[in-house]
């Protein structure tokens, strides 16, 4: 007893530290706009024009059929963001529309915006968008209630022993168990505690 409440002390003293460590590399034939996870194992790796269901613990992914317009997302349910570009010929008109469906293809809401925009990040009540063309000014916007805001991505930075080099963190789990890292050659690798 005296002995597990000195350790218990001595770990509020001195916490240990939580080494993540390399567990293997996500194969994949695109590099994900971004990364969801569905459950503890199941992650979304989406794209346009292709997304995958990647199972980690067994490491099979099912392709899911996607158009080069749109983008799935996963927010207790799957759904996907579909963009319209037009031609405008006054600062007036809208240049991109913006629609958010449901898994069976039901509406579920649409807005008309001037930035020429693409979805980056779909969820049911928001999108992060980001600016279409490289020769647009490159801003991010999030569109919530209607409203379209310019946002800054400014990420704190995050420690995560183990994790080596010029990679990123691209990814985390809920509890932080898990984290997907992109490396410097755009290799997906998922590391764990």
């Amino acid at each position: 007893m005296l002995k597990e409440l000195l350790t218990y002390i001595l770990l509020l003293l001195f916490p240990k530290e939580e080494v993540y460590t390399k567990e293997f590399e996500i194969y994949t034939s695109q590099i994900p706009q971004h990364i969801y996870w569905i459950d503890d194992i199941n992650i979304l790796l989406s794209s346009y024009g292709y997304t995958e269901i990647y199972n980690i613990y067994t490491r099979k992914s099912n392709t899911i059929d996607t158009c080069d317009t749109c983008i799935y997302g996963y927010d207790k349910g799957f759904v996907y963001c579909k963009y319209e570009h037009r031609e405008i010929q006054s600062m007036e008109e809208f240049s991109t529309t913006v629609y958010i469906y449901n898994i069976d293809g039901e509406l579920l809401y649409s807005k008309d915006l001037f930035p020429t925009v693409i979805p980056i990040v779909c969820l049911k009540d928001s999108v992060v968008l980001e600016s279409a063309y490289s020769f647009l000014e490159q801003k991010r916007y999030l569109l919530k209630n209607d409203v379209l805001e310019e946002v800054s991505y400014i990420k704190k930075k995050e420690i995560f022993e183990g994790i080596e080099g010029s990679n990123t963190v691209v990814s985390k789990r809920k509890d932080s168990s898990k984290v997907i890292v992109l490396d410097e050659y755009t290799r997906l690798w998922l590391y764990g505690k």
